[in-house]
């Protein structure tokens, strides 16, 4: 009989055990996981933020922050693109009529602040003649942030002209100063990147510190 009354008193210890730990586990919020700061901690002045989907924009900007040595921050969308690129080219042209109704497709990706900053490199493909969604959704909500700071643009696309994406930038970021000139890389520029860079980045004036 007395082994019988310890069953539950056991049972019951075991559940509070197990509770308490469960408890006691770090439970990341919401907002931690969708909120991402730059990948180094290098204490430069400058940081690169890129959206990328075939991988063009991200060798570009990878080899920004190796020449320069500096922070370097990716942008996600809030749902990943498709693999397919069919649909990932209706889906990007459906975001970039949402955007014209003033509608921004959610991003991951947020910054706490600029303040350590002197230049923000932002980095882009090009969609239908304008920015991928990513980066104005982006820019759309961290505009107050960015206020005073130089932003320096560079994009690839296959053979659109980066001006349509250059004044986007202007408007949805207009107290900021855009550096002189933007840097477009084409399908026939992608080669000769490792050069094209370095090239650009002694144009704007910007050497690493």
């Amino acid at each position: 009989m007395k082994r019988l009354a310890l069953i539950p008193f056991l049972l019951f210890v075991t559940f509070l055990m197990a509770f308490c730990g469960t408890a006691n586990s770090p439970v990341p919020s919401a907002q931690e996981e969708s909120t991402h700061q730059p990948s180094d901690s290098s204490g430069c002045r400058y940081l690169v933020i890129y959206a990328s989907r075939s991988g063009n924009t991200e060798r570009a900007a990878k080899l920004i922050q190796t020449t320069l040595d500096c922070d370097l921050l990716e942008i996600e969308p809030g749902t990943p693109y498709e693999s397919d690129y069919n649909a990932m080219l209706e889906r990007a042209r459906v975001e970039l009529a949402s955007i014209r109704q003033g509608n921004y497709p959610p991003v991951r990706t947020e910054v706490n602040s600029f303040e350590n900053y002197d230049i923000i490199f932002i980095g882009y493909p090009i969609w239908f003649g304008e920015m991928a969604t990513p980066m104005q959704s982006f820019l759309h909500a961290q505009a107050y942030k960015l206020a005073g700071k130089r932003i320096a643009v560079f994009a690839t696309s296959g053979s659109s002209s980066i001006a349509t994406s250059v004044e986007e930038a202007r408007t949805l970021c207009p107290e900021t100063t855009l550096t002189d000139p933007a840097l477009l890389l084409t399908s026939s520029d992608l080669s000769e990147m490792d050069s094209l860079i370095p090239e650009w980045l002694q144009k704007i004036g910007v050497t690493r510190k």
